[in-house]
């Protein structure tokens, strides 16, 4: 679910959506903090460590709206109450296969058992119709150049009769992701994007790739290529320390990079749990791990002595 609090504004003052915004915090130094962009804001320069002041000379029509405020101080309650909705979102998705949250807005969803049974009583080769939301897919590896006949390419791929039975899966799973979206949006508003693999890492990092509100498909013959020159530091758990060992140690840059070593090398490195391979499933888990509350002191409100920061925690 993208952009959350701009989709929590978005639904609040529906004359905000396709507009290029941004939520900015209660405190109005130099405009507020931005908290969260909207995706038409990204496209034209804003960033998330902007302020309203620097987001307004990238963006000059950038809608900003402000945190609530109550007694001087800001008012979350719209956005948790919204949150709290997510779990209705979490129910919608568990009806089609085991749901793990990762966060307040993220959700992994294992459709195996889903996708075998579609393939097995009604696999999309065989039906009268596509809805118009699974066409919208997004396949890696699919030259989609002429967009006119975007929609006709995916039809045939996800109908393809003679294709590898693990892309069958991903095309009944790209089937049954655009129907939960659809319902995610009439139940609650709010739109998601997806990604749709045949694991966790992929799906995660084509969930990020086509937003708002669409989903990508990889495809086992796309897998290579999509790997190959992507950022190592753009994988889950490798944009820290681990990221920087094996760029200044291995000369890793690229997960292509990365694949050129055996896993026993990687192991002499960094041990048989970190330079393993991980066949991580997904948990049954309908609440996220962990919480992590933050605040940022900006410019004159910055934190300098241990008095100031005593003042700050009362």
């Amino acid at each position: 679910m993208g952009c959350f609090y701009v989709q929590v504004e978005q639904r609040k003052n529906p004359e905000l959506r396709g507009l290029p915004m941004a939520v900015v915090q209660y405190n109005s130094w130099q405009g507020g903090r931005l908290i969260a962009v909207s995706y038409e804001a990204q496209r034209c320069g804003v960033k998330h460590s902007m302020r309203g002041a620097e987001s307004k000379q990238v963006c000059p029509q950038i809608q900003l709206v402000q945190v609530p405020v109550a007694r001087g101080k800001a008012d979350l309650n719209s956005y948790w109450s919204a949150g709290s909705e997510v779990s209705s979102v979490v129910s919608i998705l568990s009806r089609k296969g085991r749901c793990e949250r990762a966060s307040i807005d993220e959700v992994y969803l294992d459709l195996t058992d889903a996708a075998e049974t579609m393939l097995a009583e009604a696999p999309p080769e065989r039906l009268e119709a596509i809805e118009e939301e699974a066409l919208k897919s997004h396949v890696l590896g699919l030259d989609n150049e002429d967009r006119s006949e975007a929609k006709e390419n995916v039809r045939r791929l996800l109908c393809k009769s003679n294709a590898d039975r693990r892309d069958k899966l991903l095309a009944c799973g790209a089937l049954i992701v655009a129907e939960l979206g659809l319902l995610v949006l009439k139940e609650t508003e709010f739109t998601c994007s997806a990604g749709i693999a045949h694991n966790k890492m992929l799906a995660k990092l084509a969930s990020g790739m086509n937003k708002p509100a669409q989903q990508t498909v990889v495809p086992l013959s796309s897998v290579k290529g999509l790997l190959e020159s992507l950022p190592i530091r753009k994988m889950k758990q490798l944009g820290g320390e681990l990221g920087s060992s094996l760029q200044s140690d291995l000369g890793v840059n690229t997960v292509g990079d990365l694949l050129q070593f055996s896993e026993e090398k990687l192991q002499e490195h960094y041990g048989i749990n970190t330079g393993g391979i991980s066949g991580e499933e997904v948990e049954g888990r309908l609440l996220p791990k962990s919480y992590g509350p933050g605040k940022t002191f900006p410019g004159p409100q910055a934190l300098k002595t241990i008095s100031s920061l005593s003042s700050a925690l009362t």
